[in-house]
């Protein structure tokens, strides 16, 4: 049961808007021992990290732009604080909870900070379910923290746990926010060791922090797909036969009708269930460049009126053979204009099928959509990915990613699941932009971070990663700084293994490095106070927003750690800028602070006035808003005053006025 007497009053909030959620509707998943996560990140401390320089691998500045970081995946993502609301893209592959590679300690229902990693949970595990979700959803929180506004969630799964995290993630991230689900093929063939289904795909279910922020990529084009792009006709701009027809007959009946070929006579229909794609002034366009003149009539074909060419029979007249006279003179105005480049819009077997239209290779998106079964390759729009499936030669398999892990650190890795590259490669091209941060809280054998390398330098770009990684202690395995660690290393230098064991450099090295860091057991106090300070500033928004009707969504929030006080700016260039460094320190405007405050301002070109927050304020001036940190605010970070009360310091000059 939940003190509820220990609850600060935003924490009681929370709660109650919870239940509310519950009495206005929605499915919400429940199970024993559930905890909000906002609760659980608060006990959590930031912990002070130590660079093993042995283990850092390529030049300063590589090391500085990459992190490979052992240790408890949840204690790390509240340790890399700095990264908060940085992050493009979370890429990660976590246990499935298969009975085989979960483990969890029981005690961080009341104490998340305790070290031990716990027990594996075993198949048989009555409480296996709830154990795993109570595990990720703190983690699920930290890595939504971590995302920019426009940022995505990428998270593999599989059939045990897929409802379940799905459910998870809706109320989490919103059921508006899912993407999609991607089912990829993970083996060719199926197993025979199964008793009813085989199963041969896996899942990656993919969530933006904010839908209407978030932007998909295109994948690049191979030359296999444009090698379908010819020039038949001699036209200069290759092109490929495409559809004159869309989707969608019931509604869009008035572009349902017949078109008359100038070569056979025949009538020609939309296949079923589409239309005609342009409107029919455009349509009999089209058709009138091929030499005839064409007119509306009604054939009473319960359509609308057909395009026909002007005084020609149609197949239902008795008049009709193709030898009539004003067909005859049809054909050999077509035949004529056919033996030039052909109009855009094209009679399709010589003469003898559908009417089509051109698709100029020069016209089509330079990319793939990524949005179905990556069958075709170049559709007009975007679709909304839904739930796509992505067979092996699109994905590659766990195979493959196997060999590939084996090929750079030889046999005996241990790893029976791992990733192919591919996947891995295109979920980044489509979410991660080319200078962008991708973070894998879970990284295993580091797949996530060989692929942004190589895409890095297949493509140019700078992509950068930060990865986590525990290994497996209780197996005295701490693979982090093994096979973690040269997989990297290995991608960066180009080493691999060959089949008699030998380690050589086969492959061509990548321009990259990264820093190895151990998160260590000693609280990071600096951390600790940056880590209150952002939570300060997200409580301030979320007051100014109250205050004045939601004029915080025109706040812009800087990056963590980027100035001294100033925080956020609005959309008319003024700053908002924050005083505080714990609750031991003065949180006072004075002279002092605010001529460090002008300086920002104008480091930054920001208008007056200067939007101020503090405890105390003994400055006065017609460029200054001053706001009082209010006291909920400070209940909710867990200060009282009353027993920690704020000093104004040795600086303080009540009273003091400046005209400045």
């Amino acid at each position: 049961m939940t003190d509820y007497n220990k609850l600060s009053r935003e924490d009681l909030i929370r709660l109650l808007l919870d239940r509310d959620g519950v009495d206005i509707g929605g499915i919400r998943l429940t199970y024993p021992g559930q905890t909000p996560p906002w609760q659980i990140i608060r006990q959590l401390k930031p912990r002070s990290q130590r660079i093993e320089k042995k283990l850092c691998v390529g030049s300063e500045v590589h090391q500085s732009e990459n992190v490979l970081l052992e240790g408890e995946n949840l204690q790390a993502l509240v340790s890399l604080y700095k990264y908060r609301g940085q992050v493009d893209l979370v890429l990660t592959d976590p246990p499935y909870n298969t009975g085989l590679d979960f483990r969890y300690n029981d005690r961080w229902d009341e104490d998340p900070n305790d070290p031990d990693l716990g027990k594996l949970v075993p198949a048989d595990d009555g409480s296996r379910h709830s154990k795993w979700l109570r595990f990720m959803t703190p983690r699920l929180w930290m890595m939504k923290e971590m995302l920019r506004p426009g940022g995505v969630l990428a998270i593999c799964i599989d059939h045990r746990e897929l409802f379940r995290l799905g459910m998870l993630l809706d109320e989490m991230f919103g059921e508006s926010n899912r993407i999609g689900i991607i089912n990829w093929q993970k083996s060719y063939a199926p197993r025979n060791d199964q008793r009813q289904l085989s199963t041969a795909t896996e899942y990656v279910l993919v969530y933006a922090k904010n839908a209407e922020r978030a932007k998909t990529a295109l994948l690049p084009r191979t030359e296999e797909m444009d090698k379908r792009y010819l020039s038949r006709d001699g036209d200069p701009h290759p092109w490929k036969p495409g559809d004159l027809t869309a989707r969608g007959e019931e509604t869009h009946l008035s572009m349902i009708y017949a078109i008359q070929s100038p070569f056979t006579g025949q009538l020609h229909y939309p296949t079923a269930g589409r239309h005609w794609g342009s409107e029919k002034r455009r349509m009999k366009a089209y058709l009138e460049t091929w030499g005839s003149k064409y007119v509306e009539r009604d054939i009473g074909d319960g359509r609308q009126k057909a395009l026909l060419i002007s005084g020609a029979p149609i197949p239902s007249d008795k008049t009709f053979t193709p030898e009539h006279k004003v067909l005859k003179a049809a054909r050999k105005a077509a035949e004529k204009i056919r033996a030039g480049v052909w109009p855009v819009a094209h009679w399709r077997d010589d003469g003898q099928g559908t009417f089509g239209l051109k698709k100029y290779l020069k016209d089509v998106k330079q990319g793939i959509v990524p949005t179905t079964y990556w069958a075709d390759d170049d559709y007009e729009a975007p679709l909304e990915i839904g739930t796509s499936s992505w067979d092996h030669e699109h994905s590659g398999h766990s195979q493959i990613g196997i060999n590939e892990l084996t090929s750079i650190v030889g046999p005996g890795h241990g790893f029976e699941t791992v990733k192919p590259m591919k996947l891995f490669k295109k979920i980044i091209q489509i979410w991660c932009p080319p200078s962008g941060i991708v973070l894998d809280p879970f990284a295993g054998s580091g797949t996530s971070a060989h692929a942004v390398m190589e895409l890095n330098a297949e493509a140019g770009a700078n992509r950068r990663f930060l990865l986590i990684e525990q290994g497996r202690p209780e197996r005295g395995d701490a693979y982090a700084r093994t096979l973690t660690y040269e997989r990297l290393k290995r991608a960066v230098t180009g080493e691999r293994v060959n089949k008699k064991g030998a380690s050589a450099v086969t492959a061509a090295p990548l321009a990259s490095g990264f820093r190895f860091s151990k998160l260590m057991s000693q609280v990071d106090a600096p951390a600790v106070l940056a880590l209150e300070r952002e939570e300060m500033v997200d409580l301030l928004l979320t007051s100014y927003w109250d205050q004045k009707d939601r004029a915080a969504a025109h706040l812009r929030r800087l990056p963590a750690g980027t100035h001294s006080h100033l925080f956020a700016k609005s959309a008319r260039g003024e700053g908002f800028f924050l005083i505080w460094n714990g609750p031991d320190q003065p949180s006072v405007l004075n002279r002092a602070s605010f001529r460090a405050i002008a300086a920002e301002a104008k480091a930054e070109g920001l208008a007056q006035p200067f939007h101020v927050y503090a405890r105390i304020s003994t400055y006065s001036g017609p460029n200054v808003e001053f706001y009082q940190i209010p006291n909920r605010i400070l209940d909710a970070l867990g200060f009282n005053e009353a027993l920690h009360p704020y000093g104004v310091g040795p600086t303080s000059d009540a009273g003091e006025e400046s005209a400045a």
